[in-house]
């Protein structure tokens, strides 16, 4: 009795916490999920992982014989035990529960071990046991530790693991102020350098080889480069960018300005305009591609009946067969989706804006002209930068569009779908590469030169 009353009395000196074991659980769910996806569930192949297995047997592909519906429950029990793991991490106050909660999700992804080991029989079930790969081990293993941490649940063991956790914290080495932020920044630095910078290394060695995306790449030094600058349909490529990116870079920072000004105002029903010119950048560019092919069909497209219908002409233009007029029409249906985003953009910088400076240019005089340009436009010159970049960034790497609308044809290729054509449908990999490079060597060319000037004013500001 006197253990009891101790026991009771320590556990109200000492709240249960429920953080760490949550947290564990987290980590559980997502090392089931990755090993569920990305590594072998049989044998040694990646190809031959969990997720590929769970839809085979969904859609009763080749491989149904090799694995259960109750494979199923692997993915969901992670999923459900994430979700609970990071209510309890965000609420704080249901932990017992969610803990309970989660032993039973790795209760219901474990029944498919059970079912296989304990339950089933024959010669399939036996060359499935003999044919388990590692992400079939390492999932098991995680479901374990997804049931373990039920254990701090107990209140003993929950105290003790808190004494545990607290010894160890100050035990553990001193870290130097000036280190942290370093710290919380090599993460998402190394998934940069793995996902990002690194591939773009490749990209420019790739360019300096003769490769088809199969055998091994052949070192040819330039003369990917030297055939690139030789041949017309990079001329053209190059051509409709820079159209594309002087376009770009004026009518939709023109009109994104210009509604932006008009609905910083209170005007009736802005909201409403808002959301409609911003709507647009719901849809995704594929969509926008299939939209606008319907708006330039020439014998039912909303443009070609408008001018039929109130008898401007009978013969009207084949918008996208007309190689005079398909890589325009590209462009503008590009710019109805742009113009909302800056749109967007200038409208937080108008609402960032000190009042009492637009109150002080009123004051001398100025009208709304002159208040627009002497003191609003310079403001937002930090915004105006941020709209350039995006601006030279989309339209060099437009692909899209180009690819749904057109393939390419009625001279309106561009250096990304001329690159993505050479690579992936030609497999010259490394000629792919050099278009590669020179796309990015003019994105950086334009981006480069507009910061220098940009912070060159800001420092003599």
């Amino acid at each position: 009795m006197a253990v009891k009353t101790a026991d009771r009395s320590l556990r109200q000196q000492e709240p249960l916490d429920f953080t760490s074991a949550s947290f564990l659980a987290l980590i559980f769910a997502v090392i089931v999920l990755i090993a569920f996806i990305f590594l072998p569930w049989m044998w040694t192949e990646a190809k031959y992982n969990g997720a590929r297995l769970m839809s085979d047997v969904l859609v009763a592909g080749s491989l149904k014989n090799f694995g259960t519906i109750q494979l199923v429950m692997i993915p969901i029990a992670a999923l459900a035990a994430g979700g609970i793991a990071m209510w309890n991490l965000l609420s704080g106050r249901e932990g017992p529960r969610a803990s309970l909660l989660i032993l039973l999700c790795s209760a219901l992804g474990l029944y498919y071990y059970a079912d296989l080991y304990f339950i089933r029989s024959g010669e399939v079930a036996d060359y499935m046991r003999a044919n388990v790969g590692i992400g079939f081990k390492v999932a098991f293993v995680a479901l374990i530790g997804l049931a373990a941490q039920a254990i701090l649940a107990i209140p003993q063991a929950n105290l003790l693991w808190q004494r545990v956790g607290q010894r160890l914290s100050s035990r553990r080495p001193s870290v130097p102020q000036k280190a942290v932020p370093y710290l919380f920044l090599a993460g998402p630095l190394a998934l940069y350098i793995v996902w990002v910078l690194a591939p773009t290394i490749y990209t420019f060695y790739l360019s300096l080889t003769n490769w088809d995306g199969v055998t091994t790449p052949v070192y040819v030094g330039l003369r990917n480069y030297e055939t690139l600058f030789k041949q017309s349909a990079f001329t053209e490529s190059l051509s409709n960018n820079v159209r594309w990116l002087a376009i770009f870079i004026t009518v939709p920072t023109t009109l994104g300005l210009g509604l932006a000004m008009i609905f910083n105002t209170d005007m009736r029903g802005g909201n409403w305009y808002k959301v409609s010119f911003y709507s647009p950048l719901v849809l995704s560019w594929p969509v926008i591609a299939l939209v606008w092919i319907w708006v330039y069909h020439p014998a039912n497209g909303l443009i070609n009946s408008m001018l039929t219908g109130i008898g401007i002409t009978d013969n009207p233009p084949g918008w996208l067969a007309d190689r005079n007029l398909a890589i325009y029409c590209i462009i503008a249906a590009a710019t109805w989706r742009q113009a909302g985003y800056v749109m967007v953009l200038y409208l937080a910088g108008l609402k960032n804006l000190d009042p009492a400076l637009l109150d002080a240019g009123l004051v001398d005089g100025a009208n709304r002209w002159q208040l627009f340009r002497h003191v609003i436009f310079p403001l937002l010159a930090p915004v105006t930068t941020i709209v350039f970049i995006i601006s030279v960034i989309d339209s060099l790497r437009s692909f899209d569009l180009v690819q749904v609308m057109t393939r390419g044809h009625q001279a309106t290729q561009v250096l990304a779908n001329y690159m993505y054509i050479e690579a992936f449908n030609n497999y010259r990999m490394g000629f792919g590469g050099a278009i590669a490079v020179v796309l990015f060597s003019i994105s950086l060319v334009f981006v480069g030169l507009y910061l220098w000037v940009s912070l060159k004013d800001e420092l003599e500001y």
